[in-house]
């Protein structure tokens, strides 16, 4: 199992839904991504969201622990 983090900033454009597409594309079951945003950004991420219920991952987000950022925490599901 591995273990990809992506950070992006400083917005969440269609640059970045590509990339976050490209990276869930390369990873396997039981495999975890954390996406980190801005917090400001973080109404944004719908297309993230939208991304990972489409290929196959449970995820569960927060707002991380100096008010500034925001991450969403997923693992591909068993197929």
């Amino acid at each position: 199992m591995s273990k990809t983090t992506l950070v992006l900033q400083p917005e969440i454009d269609s640059r970045a839904v590509n990339h976050v597409r490209n990276t869930l594309a390369q990873l396997n079951y039981g495999d975890e991504i954390t996406i980190t945003v801005e917090a400001a950004d973080a109404h944004q991420a719908d297309p993230i969201i939208s991304l990972l219920d489409k290929n196959g991952f449970d995820y569960q987000s927060k707002g991380g622990h100096n008010g500034h950022s925001y991450h969403i925490n997923a693992r591909r599901k068993p197929s």
